[in-house]
């Protein structure tokens, strides 16, 4: 897998800058209340509440083993649509959109990591295009793991009961 030319979101994480191709974006907005999700992975923060959905979110820098920030009230989250549904990714900053040509692109094996399917050179960055359908995958994961565990205890409850 290789990232490919288009428009993309600038997204700084730690030290490093990564890109979401915009046509994944559903929208960008400042942090939010999040409900939580208990026991779900510590990367995962809870459930974002989108006007015709509901989405988890993923915290990158926990996600790629950063230590944890304090959150601000202007905190971007970046809320993506993926083969497997939408998710929130928190990120340090979304800076700007670029457009990125054939050119840009440098060769990738895809052995570093399996969240990066690319790397950009851009004006003033080295850009790693992320792996949104992975993140996605992962997210759903552990909201379908946390769903079933409640979703089991409830039966169990109920079961109880009768």
């Amino acid at each position: 897998m290789s990232g490919s030319a288009g428009v993309y979101l600038k997204c700084r994480v730690g030290r490093e800058w990564y890109a979401i191709h915009v046509a994944h974006i559903v929208r960008v907005l400042h942090l939010v209340a999040l409900t939580e999700l208990p026991a779900s992975d510590p990367y995962v923060l809870g459930m974002l509440t989108l006007p015709d959905r509901v989405a988890p979110v993923i915290d990158l820098r926990r996600r790629f083993g950063l230590a944890d920030i304090v959150y601000r009230l202007d905190t971007p989250i970046v809320a993506v649509e993926t083969p497997h549904g939408t998710v929130g990714l928190v990120v340090d900053e979304a800076d700007d959109i670029e457009s990125i040509n054939e050119e840009q692109l440098a060769p990738f094996t895809g052995s570093v990591s399996p969240y990066i399917v690319g790397v950009a050179r851009s004006s003033d960055h080295l850009l790693l295009l992320l792996n949104t359908s992975l993140l996605g995958a992962e997210a759903r994961s552990a909201g379908q793991t946390l769903a079933a565990e409640e979703s089991s205890s409830n039966g169990a409850a109920y079961r109880k009961e009768v």
